[in-house]
């Protein structure tokens, strides 16, 4: 005996829907959350960081060789003036070099000296001053 056709024609095949909206849908709403909770807690944040402080230590005991980079924007080595030119020549012999800059210099005045060629190839170590020791009343 021969089958029969169905009655009924077939289904069509049902098409899957697309989860890509609903994946940048969560995405999205996750960076927002991200970004919001992130701004308010940098508003809760403390506004000046406590650093340690040594007030006992003098310049001259400092390890050598060491680069400062003064307030008035003079570059000592070892308390000799220096030119960024003469830098490099200055520091050949020597593997780590020490940079002394004051706490209150701007972040592009280090960024600038430590792109200095001069540098390049050495490793560095960055001491800063917080505070030099006033002169109190004495006993």
């Amino acid at each position: 005996m021969a089958r029969k056709s169905p009655l009924l024609p077939p289904a069509p095949a049902r098409e899957k829907p697309d989860m890509a909206l609903a994946i940048v849908n969560v995405v999205l709403l996750l960076i927002m959350f991200f970004l919001a909770t992130g701004a308010l807690f940098n508003r809760a944040a403390p506004s000046s960081v406590s650093l340690s402080q040594t007030t006992d230590l003098a310049v001259t005991q400092l390890p050598k060789p060491l680069l400062e980079k003064r307030p008035d924007g003079g570059l000592y080595l070892d308390d000799a003036p220096v030119t960024p030119d003469a830098l490099g020549n200055a520091l050949a012999p020597v593997g780590d070099v020490y940079v002394l800059i004051d706490k209150t210099a701007p972040a592009f005045e280090l960024t600038s000296l430590l792109a200095l060629p001069g540098l390049s190839g050495h490793d560095i170590v960055l001491v800063t001053v917080h505070s030099q020791p006033e002169a109190g009343p004495q006993p």
